[in-house]
């Protein structure tokens, strides 16, 4: 992912704006302050250049992911759904159908 370059001056309306800069741009066009990395989210001064994300950002991004595995069961659910309804069509028996699917995603977990 790209890393943004923001100003570093709280006054300046570049920074106001939460314009980001080329990673070549070592300084602001609008005041002239030294550019520094910033949050891609909130636009926060990063400490280092290694992270995207500020670690509040970070952390509300890892629970958002946490939240839609848990929704879904991990795809357990969904596929299971999915497949019981394609087995009443069919006339095959949904429940054995259900296990194989099940075992299928246990299998492409691990």
């Amino acid at each position: 992912m790209r890393k943004n370059k923001g100003c570093s001056n709280e006054s300046c309306q570049a920074y106001k704006k939460k314009r980001n800069y080329k990673e070549t741009e070592s300084f602001c066009s609008e005041c002239g302050s030294p550019l520094v990395y910033v949050c891609k989210k909130c636009y926060k001064q990063l400490p280092t250049d290694a992270e995207i994300y500020c670690v509040r950002c970070e952390a509300e991004r890892e629970d958002s992911k946490n939240k839609g595995i848990k929704f879904w069961g991990g795809g357990v659910g969904l596929i299971s759904g999915i497949g019981l309804v394609f087995n009443i069509i069919s006339g095959k028996n949904p429940i054995d159908e259900a296990k194989k699917a099940i075992d299928i995603i246990k299998n492409i977990k691990s």
